[in-house]
């Protein structure tokens, strides 16, 4: 008896490294292409992460690129090539009403518009004077930034009138009878651009 349990344990520990073998030759394999597939994976979520990366800086980039053609759109004019007086003295206008006293707007001869006294384009320098609420002066000057060619403000001056005792006194005691007192004296002076742009770069190009 004590024999044949030594046999079968013998041949039980035979069978078992028999099927231990087995399996492991046949699970090899499968261990395998999970290790690869787990590293697969690990690579995937890797690059996964980097498009997401890429693509948040995209969009950063379309963001910044839509800010700049604002800024650009805000700033570049065209640059006719006349002078345009006639627009330019119906843009810069503003009606009277109750918040605007008196406007005048005087054009100069033009000028060259770059230092030095040479070059293609020319200025033609605009004064506006006027009588006029602080904001009536601001739609002035958004009109003259925000016109479809290139104006140049150069000097901007603006206080408010010196009042005398006695129009002070009869504001005071009938402050519905005027209202001269909110009004401010403005002097704008500004450059209004023309010429052949085009002739410009050329020039520009030479001197290069």
């Amino acid at each position: 008896m004590m024999h044949a349990s030594r046999t079968s344990l013998a041949l039980l520990a035979t069978s078992l490294a028999a099927v231990g073998g087995a399996a492991g030759f046949l699970l090899w394999p499968a261990l395998e292409a999970s290790d690869a597939r787990t590293a697969e994976c690990g690579r995937l979520l890797s690059q996964a992460a980097r498009h997401d990366e890429i693509a948040a800086g995209r969009d950063r980039m379309r963001d910044s690129l839509a800010e700049a053609r604002a800024a650009a759109a805000r700033v570049l004019r065209s640059i006719p090539a006349e002078a345009e007086q006639a627009h330019l003295m119906r843009m810069l206008a503003v009606g009277s009403d109750g918040d605007m006293g008196t406007q005048t707007i005087v054009a100069g001869d033009a000028v060259p518009a770059t230092p030095g006294g040479t070059g293609a384009l020319r200025a033609v320098p605009v004064t506006i004077d006027m009588k006029a609420t602080f904001a009536r002066v601001m739609e002035v000057l958004a009109r003259a930034e925000g016109d479809r060619r290139l104006v140049r403000p150069i000097r901007i001056e603006i206080e408010r009138p010196a009042e005398g005792k006695d129009a002070r006194g009869a504001a005071a005691a009938n402050p519905a009878s005027d209202g001269s007192s909110n009004l401010v004296e403005a002097r704008i002076e500004l450059d209004a651009v023309y010429g052949s742009a085009s002739e410009f770069q050329q020039q520009e190009e030479g001197e290069r």
